[in-house]
């Protein structure tokens, strides 16, 4: 495999981006202040223009700016409540924030994930499972 100093295993926002699309249906948790808004969306590509990763989803435009993604870290844990396996990562400005989006995937009630899926979260979750800072990219 690659080492870690190798340039091409580096997380940016866009190979973040790129991940999502192989993931199938993704439920994005978006925390502002006391708001909590939820969606499931399937995401399949993004362009981006100004900084900004612009994504038009099924159910939402997401504009993201790419330099302020900071930290990810991934976690495949069991929902405490429901028991069911949860598989998700969580986005930060910098290691100390708190989250400002979680992205799950997505699975409905009595199914298991999708195979591909789950191995494209598996392979991703062997890096960002204890966290990773994001390097910064140039903007176009």
């Amino acid at each position: 495999g690659m080492s870690p100093q190798s340039p091409q295993a580096a997380w940016t926002a866009r190979r973040f981006f790129d991940l999502l699309s192989t993931l199938g249906s993704l439920r994005v948790i978006s925390v502002c202040g006391p708001s909590v808004f939820e969606a499931i969306c399937d995401f399949d590509g993004y362009d981006v223009r100004g900084g900004m990763i612009n994504a038009i989803t099924d159910a939402y435009h997401w504009h993201f700016q790419i330099a302020r993604l900071g930290h990810l870290h991934s976690h495949d844990t069991i929902h405490k409540r429901s028991g069911r396996r949860v598989l998700f990562f969580e986005l930060r400005e910098d290691e100390d924030s708190d989250p400002f989006l979680r992205i799950y995937l997505y699975r409905p009630a009595q199914s298991d994930f999708a195979a591909e899926s789950e191995s494209h979260f598996a392979v991703a979750h062997a890096e960002l499972g204890d966290g990773a800072i994001v390097e910064k990219e140039s903007p176009e």
